[in-house]
C-alpha cells in the first residue's frame, strides 16, 4: 500500500495556515472583484491559493496544480502588498513574484492536487460560512483531502481529514484529530438536510419536503459535506450546472463523507468522476448522504419530477 502520510500532513498543515490568513483578511480587508463568470474573488482568495501553491511547488516540484483563481485583471501593487503585509502578520515566509505563484500550475503529471483557497467567498464576505479545501489524486483518483473550516459551528477551526480506504477523522481547535463517521439515522423523516445559501434551485426543497424532511440547515461552502461526514446532517443535496462544476468544489467532499461511511452521487446513482478540472457528473445535481437510505432517496429522485424539471 503506498504512504500518502506526507502528503496529507502537508495538504493539513496548509489548511491551518491558510485559515489564518483567510481571517486576517476578513478583518483587515474584505475588497473584492467580480470575475468574468460573475462570482465574487477576494484578495484572501489570492493570498490563500497563493500560499498553498508556494508549499505544493517547494515540497512536490514535479506534480501538477488544479486551482480555482487566477490573477487576470485584477493584481497590482497595491494587492501585492496587502498581501505581504497579511504574510508578514502571521509569519508566513514567501521569496518570488505573487502574481506567478497564484497562476502556477506546475507540470502536466499523474500526480494532481486540487486547490479551492475559499470555497463560499460570499459566505466569506458576509461573515458566515466557508471553507479551505486541498485535495490529492494520482490518475484522477482521489487519495487524499483537508479543508478547513473557520469557526465551524460557532467553535475554533476546525480541520477535516481522509485518506483513501484509512477513514476520515477530524480535529477541533488544538485537539488533537478524532475518527468521523456519519450518522446511523435511517428515518428518513428524520433527515437533517443541508441546502446552499447562496446557490440553490426551488427544487431542491420540493423534493425535501414531499419526502418529509422538515429540518434544515442552510449554508455555504463544502462545510455542507463536512457536515454529514460528521453526523450532523443524513442529506445534502446540490444543484449543478454540469458545464461549471469543477474539481476543487467537490472533490474533497466528495472523499470525506466517502471515508466517513457515507455515500455521495449524482442525481441518477452515477458516481463523480474528475477529469483535470472538471466535476464529471450525468446529471444536473449532487446528492451526499449517511449512505443507510441513500438508494431511497434517488429512486424518490427518479420517481419525482426533479430531473426534468432541473
Amino acid at each position: 500500500m503506498v504512504d500518502y502520510s506526507r502528503e496529507s500532513s502537508l495538504a493539513i498543515n496548509l489548511v491551518e495556515i491558510a485559515a489564518k490568513i483567510t481571517e486576517w483578511f476578513k478583518i483587515k480587508h474584505s475588497s473584492s472583484y467580480i470575475k468574468k463568470d460573475d462570482s465574487p474573488v477576494t484578495l484572501a482568495d489570492f493570498a490563500s491559493q497563493i500560499l498553498i501553491i508556494s508549499e505544493i511547488r517547494k515540497n512536490f516540484p514535479n506534480d501538477q496544480i488544479i486551482a480555482e483563481e487566477e490573477s487576470g485583471d485584477f493584481f497590482n501593487p497595491k494587492i501585492e502588498e496587502l498581501i505581504k503585509r497579511c504574510y508578514k502578520s502571521n509569519q508566513v515566509q514567501f521569496e518570488g513574484d505573487l502574481e506567478e505563484m497564484l497562476n502556477y500550475r506546475g507540470p502536466s503529471s499523474n500526480r494532481q492536487w486540487t486547490v479551492d483557497p475559499i470555497d463560499g467567498t460570499k459566505g466569506f464576505q458576509e461573515d458566515l460560512a466557508y471553507a479551505i479545501g486541498i485535495g490529492f489524486m494520482i490518475g484522477f483518483e482521489p487519495k487524499i483531502c483537508a479543508i478547513g473550516v473557520p469557526n465551524y459551528k460557532d467553535m475554533k477551526l476546525a480541520i477535516f481529514a481522509a485518506e483513501k480506504n484509512q477513514g476520515a477523522r477530524v480535529s477541533f481547535g488544538d485537539l488533537a484529530f478524532t475518527k468521523l463517521k456519519v450518522s446511523s439515522n435511517e428515518d428518513i423523516k428524520k433527515f437533517r438536510m443541508c441546502y446552499s445559501l447562496h446557490y440553490n434551485k426551488p427544487w431542491v426543497l420540493e423534493f425535501a419536503n414531499s419526502i418529509g424532511i422538515s429540518s434544515y440547515i442552510r449554508m455555504d461552502s463544502m462545510a455542507k459535506l463536512c457536515m454529514i461526514a460528521d453526523g450532523s446532517a443524513e442529506i445534502y443535496v446540490k444543484p449543478l450546472n454540469i458545464q461549471h462544476s469543477y474539481t476543487w468544489d467537490f472533490l474533497p467532499g466528495d472523499l470525506l463523507v466517502r471515508e466517513a461511511g457515507g455515500m455521495i452521487t449524482d442525481l441518477k446513482g452515477e458516481s463523480i468522476k474528475y477529469i483535470d478540472e472538471k466535476c464529471i457528473v450525468s446529471a444536473p445535481g449532487l446528492i451526499a448522504s449517511n449512505g443507510l437510505m441513500h438508494n431511497d432517496l434517488i429512486q424518490a429522485l427518479q420517481s419525482s419530477n426533479v430531473l426534468e424539471n432541473s
